[in-house]
């Protein structure tokens, strides 16, 4: 029938349960755990070393680590990502949704986005960037360096140079054009209206 034990249990050897343990208190184990069916608990697990999972861990409520947690397979997560401090990835990052960091992302290899990206603050890009696909600026666009552009540039608003244009192909101003200091032409210049 039932036991109740009214002080401490301590065990030298194996023991083996058939059926449910149910500790009300505290239990402290100094040894390995060996557990063939379902575990539920109830309350806060405290865990001082080591912890080894050979299958799923699902977790449906909070679960904190205050320290490092390394997962060498896949990890699934259904629900939000929250990271205090840093977060190091060693292989590749896919997110499906959207993805929002709210403070600096640095990234030292490649980036490949599919889709749209928006950002509020600051993008600096020590490297190259290479956009396949469509590029808008809502706001101002200040490039230190050289800018190599393959295709057709479209703007729309005013454009201010505050150093040389050197244009190598042809170019065609659709409406006025104001220089307040010197132009030097070295080729043929057509003029089609007044």
């Amino acid at each position: 029938g039932a036991v109740s034990l009214a002080s401490t249990l301590s065990v030298g050897g194996a023991a083996n349960f058939a059926s449910t343990v149910t500790v009300v208190g505290i239990g402290t184990f100094k040894d390995d755990v060996s557990v063939s069916g379902n575990t539920n608990l109830g309350g806060t697990v405290t865990v001082a070393g080591a912890v080894s999972l050979a299958s799923t861990l699902s977790v449906g409520g909070a679960a904190n680590f205050a320290s490092t947690v390394t997962i060498a397979g896949a990890v699934s997560l259904a629900s939000t990502l929250s990271v205090g401090g840093a977060a190091n990835f060693a292989s590749t990052v896919t997110v499906v949704g959207a993805g929002t960091f709210k403070s600096n992302v640095t990234v030292s290899g490649n980036m490949d986005i599919a889709g749209n990206i928006s950002v509020g603050g600051t993008l600096f890009a020590a490297g190259g960037i290479t956009y396949d696909g469509n590029v808008s600026v809502s706001g101002n666009l200040a490039v230190g360096g050289n800018t190599s552009i393959g295709g057709t540039l479209s703007v729309t608003g005013a454009v201010s140079l505050a150093s040389t244009l050197s244009v190598g192909g042809v170019s065609n101003f659709l409406s006025t054009v104001t220089v307040a200091g010197n132009t030097r032409l070295g080729a043929i210049v057509t003029v089609v209206g007044a």
